[in-house]
């Protein structure tokens, strides 16, 4: 039965997109002396509402970004635990980064603070064939953290992708199937 387990959930990452170059790469530009602001801007060929959906409610964020706590109301407590950790069977989590959120307007505008990831807001404007989403990350990191970001947030506004087609990551094998994918993409944001 175990052996089931895997295979099948194997096979729901084996569905999932490994080319990260179907979007384009984002971009970093300096803020000030100590924050770097990261910038992507994407295309989904769903509603407003239905990525809205898939950036506040918790039974959603978790097919391709992290667990959430909180509400998508401005003041409201925004905690995120990111699910894509190494696990290597010890049934490993990380914790809660807590964060508040500065404004939300369904279905338009997200933005939220978080202690590990700075200022992130998302905006979303409807389009003939969906919608745009232009996803901004405001950090105070190191360089090299800059681009392990940017291939990171890459990567789960990929998932963003399969998850508004109904797929779900199955997070406890991301390691070994994603991984290598973000290893890529890192490559090509250090290149470029």
């Amino acid at each position: 039965m175990a052996t089931n387990t895997t295979n099948s959930t194997t096979a729901s990452n084996a569905e999932l997109n490994k080319d990260m170059t179907r979007f384009p790469l984002g971009t970093a530009a300096a803020l000030d002396a100590e924050r770097t602001e990261l910038t992507f801007t994407r295309h989904y060929s769903a509603a407003p509402e239905a990525v809205w959906t898939m950036l506040t409610d918790p039974a959603k964020t978790q097919m391709w970004w992290a667990k959430i706590r909180g509400q998508a109301r401005a003041g409201s407590s925004f905690d995120l635990k990111w699910l894509n950790v190494k696990d290597e069977g010890h049934g490993i989590e990380t914790d809660w980064w807590y964060g508040r959120v500065i404004e939300a307007d369904e279905p338009r505008i997200l933005e939220i603070s978080n202690a590990m990831h700075g200022r992130i807001r998302m905006e979303l404007t409807p389009t003939e064939r969906g919608t745009q989403l232009v996803f901004s990350n405001a950090v105070a990191v190191p360089p090299e953290v800059v681009l392990m970001s940017l291939a990171g947030w890459h990567v789960h506004l990929d998932h963003l992708q399969e998850a508004l087609e109904g797929k779900s990551v199955d997070w406890q094998h991301w390691w070994d199937d994603f991984y290598p994918c973000w290893e890529q993409i890192h490559a090509q944001y250090g290149a470029a």
